[in-house]
């Protein structure tokens, strides 16, 4: 089995490169189904027992949990020699921190002005008569109290930014780069992939999220260390939830 999915290295022609797309899409729609569906049966079971405000943070944390063991495991079967070498990169040097903080001031900085002026431009569609919505007894994050803030803090400040590299800047990207175009497939592909699983967002919700994995894309890229994209993305979503509580 693992050498019906292990890649090749490197793809040598147009059925490499497409037996790789088929992989990943198969691989992806795989982990995020089976994620999905594991969380699913463990809030099915327990979820009764818990407050609705928990019920959200903890079906977060158990996909999110599931995406990064099932991220591991894939890791293992595409590049079996060096399964954590390859999805973790070059060990940890700081010469690339000071762009990741950068990069995640600069996004924080602008996603409102951009946000807004797409939205703007975009409106959203309202094509039918929409009745009011139900109320839902679910409290805000930034208005949670003790220990049901802080693991909310905990899993949209550190467990959701590193699931989510080590899922699209980790095994995705570094798979993608295994193709002809290199870059040129991995920085977009995985770009617009990142961008699709967050389009609950407004359409300028959706830009700022794009222009934010493009940016984790390039330094990975650039440097080569999934531990970069996760302080970049992790205080991005950190930054963020602070201008919303001084706000």
């Amino acid at each position: 089995m693992r050498a019906l999915i292990a890649l090749p290295a490197p793809s040598r022609h147009a059925l490499d490169d497409g037996l790789i797309l088929l992989r990943l899409a198969i691989a992806y729609t795989a982990l995020a189904a089976a994620s999905n569906w594991l969380a699913g049966q463990i809030m099915q079971q327990w979820g009764h027992l818990l407050h609705i405000d928990t019920q959200f943070l903890v079906i977060d944390a158990l996909f999110t949990g599931w995406l990064m063991l099932g991220s591991l495991g894939l890791a293992w079967l595409l590049e079996p020699r060096r399964p954590l070498g390859w999805l973790l990169g070059r060990g940890v040097t700081l010469s690339g921190l000071v762009p990741a903080l950068l990069l995640a001031g600069i996004m924080v900085l602008s996603a409102n002005p951009l946000a807004e002026w797409l939205d703007l431009k975009i409106p959203a569609p309202d094509l039918l008569p929409q009745e009011p919505a139900e109320p839902i007894a679910l409290t805000p994050l930034m208005d949670l109290q003790g220990w049901r803030l802080a693991g909310a803090l905990v899993v949209a400040i550190f467990w959701v930014p590193l699931a989510e590299e080590i899922l699209f800047r980790g095994w995705l990207f570094k798979a993608l780069q295994r193709t002809r175009p290199g870059i040129w497939i991995a920085l977009p592909a995985s770009t617009l992939i990142f961008a699709l699983l967050h389009s609950f967002y407004s359409p300028g919700g959706v830009l700022v999220i794009a222009l934010l994995g493009a940016g984790l894309g390039w330094l990975r890229w650039k440097y080569d260390q999934l531990w970069l994209c996760v302080v970049a993305h992790a205080a991005y979503n950190g930054l963020t939830l602070l201008m919303v509580a001084l706000a």
